[in-house]
């Protein structure tokens, strides 16, 4: 029997793949979905942070179409950067225009250097900041990329690699550049220049969507122990579950934490892996279209958020007529607790500053979640550590997938596929 711990999108891919393979998908929330859930809250629909459907992968985009057959529209990205007290469109590097114009001028001869310098073969383990001041330059840098990701990662970027990049931060052509900054506009620019989105219930659509085709799943489990040698898992509810394989999508520590006989020199490596918190914070505001964008970022530090979303614009099903919503986030580390009504006063403080908030607007809802394990950190030790804790796991039947599951920064998209990938695996062995 394949046992699959976490209904996440990692988790149901896997099942929903599996097909009439003996499976059975354990789940400590009372619910599926993982982060990839929606809730209900006095007549508004909120995510669990902005969760929206971009597609690399046409296989992926096809059975998503299929599963969600008429329930999903198509958007194309209203997203903007706010800084220096006006708004430019993202991605920052090739939409410097309506920035001063000694910032223009700044991010434009900063990228031109990075063009013309001497080609040296670069480090395999350089650093984030390196890697941004090599293909952005110095200006970039010091007006967006460099603030943002401090506040976003909450550590310095030095301590970051950049084996992560590429797929979210392309690296522009100059001609692109010289456009943005003239405000010439002739391509979408970065991996999602359009989205879709489910028309009604929130992105749970998705996760609920596999569940037809998962045949035994079990909700309010939590998996307290592993033993990897007679591959039995317990549970705290007193369950004992004797499984062939075992698939995980919880985060790697937590997974290691549990298999009570690995060796010590597993269990240190991943205590060392690092990630940021975030809460993410839900409003509702009554008054209409508080912004007509997307989402917003904010390098910059006067703000305490990184970035605030508007769902309703998403789907104005998401919230009560004559009222916006809004998802904010504000990164922090997993140790540091900030009180709820503290959170709520410095959001409204920045977003009256940033005029998104008026002065006399009411929240008529608010609410903080805060998410432990939100973004993985790319760091040195994550390198040298993760390889040999996958594969010990894997020599003992154990596959650990997903974005927590491998330890990465990833997408739906990719969570789904992994799922796939290993269904398939395992239906062949």
């Amino acid at each position: 029997m394949i046992l699959i711990i976490g209904a996440g999108l990692a988790g149901l891919s896997t099942a929903y793949h599996l097909g009439d393979r003996a499976s059975r998908v354990v789940e400590k929330e009372l619910e599926a979905g993982g982060l990839c859930r929606s809730y209900q809250m006095d007549g508004f629909t909120f995510d669990m942070t902005g969760h929206l459907l971009h597609f690399r992968q046409a296989e992926i985009k096809a059975l998503v179409e299929r599963l969600l057959a008429g329930r999903l529209e198509k958007h194309s990205r209203r997203s903007f950067i706010y800084s220096h007290r006006t708004y430019t469109e993202y991605p920052f590097q090739v939409n410097t225009y309506g920035l001063p114009p000694e910032v223009v001028r700044e991010c434009l001869l900063g990228f031109i250097a990075t063009l013309t310098s001497s080609a040296v073969t670069p480090p395999a383990d350089r650093s984030f900041k390196a890697w941004i001041l090599e293909n952005l330059g110095e200006g970039m840098a010091r007006h967006f990329m460099v603030p943002f990701n401090e506040k976003l990662w909450q550590v310095p970027l030095d301590e970051l690699t950049s084996d992560w990049v590429s797929w979210l931060v392309p690296k522009p052509e100059l001609k692109d550049v010289i456009n943005g900054a003239l405000g010439i506009k002739d391509k979408a620019f970065g991996y999602n220049p359009s989205f879709l989105y489910p028309a009604q219930g929130g992105i749970a659509a998705l996760p609920q969507s596999f569940l037809p085709g998962v045949r035994d799943i079990s909700y309010g489990r939590e998996l307290v122990e592993v033993d990897t040698q007679r591959r039995r898992a317990t549970f705290q509810d007193g369950r004992v579950e004797d499984y062939e394989t075992l698939v995980s999508t919880i985060p790697v520590p937590e997974l290691v934490r549990r298999c009570t006989d690995l060796p010590q020199a597993i269990r240190d490596a991943a205590e060392g892996l690092r990630c940021v918190s975030v809460y993410n914070v839900n409003l509702g505001v009554a008054r209409e279209r508080v912004s007509d964008h997307h989402w917003i970022y904010f390098p910059e530090p006067e703000y305490p958020f990184y970035r605030a979303g508007f769902p309703m614009n998403f789907s104005p099903a998401l919230g009560r007529p004559g009222c916006s919503s809004l998802y904010v986030e504000i990164s922090h580390q997993p140790t540091e607790t900030t009180p709820s009504p503290e959170l709520i006063r410095r959001i409204r403080a920045g977003m009256e500053k940033a005029g998104i908030f008026r002065s006399d607007d009411e929240i008529v809802v608010a609410d903080v979640k805060d998410i432990r394990y939100a973004y993985v950190l790319f760091d040195r030790h994550r390198a040298r550590a993760l390889p040999a804790i996958l594969e010990e796991l894997k020599r003992r039947g154990i596959h650990s997938i997903g974005r927590y599951g491998r330890w990465e920064h990833t997408s739906m998209e990719d969570a789904i596929a992994q799922g796939k990938t290993l269904a398939e695996t395992l239906r062949a062995s």
